[in-house]
């Protein structure tokens, strides 16, 4: 299997130093990630992006698997128990959207940020084109986004909002570390990353997309700031 260690470990330093660049670039998105800064209003409509993304995720890795069991069942098979395991989590977030002051009529994919429709039209057309992989790379980046920075963006919202009112968000942080999807995702990796060439397609689908993250979190600041 080329997938190991090494390479994972690789994938994490290519992304975090990536990601502390767009940190680099934004003083409110590296707070917002690492210290102690909060505001009420960018915390409210970044949880509502969420739930949009993770909706349109969903229907990302449906493709995705479709797509691959035209040549890639392996992959197709790992990324629809990833899938059934995902499938419901907006609804964990949704929890909180109503105390927010939002409806389930916001959650809809033409409230979502132009960054996020570019994202998500990049990621869908690549899987069109090209097969799963950069669904499969998007959501081990998902992954360690989740494990690296969720817990702290949870607690501190708690902290300065109440634990009632980022519930659905630490149940989310609750299961996610209750699954360990970390095994999960270098068996779904193994499965599209088997050469040095796959290996420089994932790494350019990681350059690309956090780049796209960093433009979210800019519209995020000027929608809400």
């Amino acid at each position: 299997m080329f997938i190991n260690k090494d390479v994972i470990k690789l994938l994490e330093s290519k992304v975090q130093n990536l990601l502390d660049k767009e940190f680099e670039k934004d003083s409110v998105m590296s707070d917002f990630h690492q210290t102690d800064w909060f505001n009420k209003e960018y915390y409210k409509r970044h949880i509502l992006e969420c739930v949009i993304r993770i909706n349109m995720n969903n229907e990302l890795d449906a493709r995705a698997v479709a797509v691959a069991c035209k040549g890639n069942i392996p992959a197709a098979k790992k990324l629809s128990y990833y899938l059934y395991d995902e499938l419901g989590h907006d609804e964990m977030f949704a929890q909180d959207l109503t105390k927010y002051g939002y409806s389930i009529s916001d959650i809809k994919d033409e409230n979502a940020f132009p960054s996020t429709l570019k994202l998500m039209g990049y990621l869908t057309y690549s899987v069109e084109r090209f097969g799963p992989l950069s669904a499969i790379i998007w959501d081990w980046f998902l992954e360690y986004y989740g494990d690296n920075y969720n817990p702290f963006i949870t607690q501190k919202a708690g902290t300065y909002l109440g634990g009632e009112e980022v519930s659905g968000a630490a149940s989310h942080v609750a299961f996610d570390e209750a699954e360990d999807h970390s095994g999960m995702m270098t068996e779904m990796l193994s499965t599209v990353i088997k050469s040095e060439h796959d290996l420089k397609n994932a790494i350019q689908y990681i350059e690309t997309f956090i780049p796209m993250i960093g433009e979210y979190f800019s519209e995020l600041k000027e929608s809400t700031l």
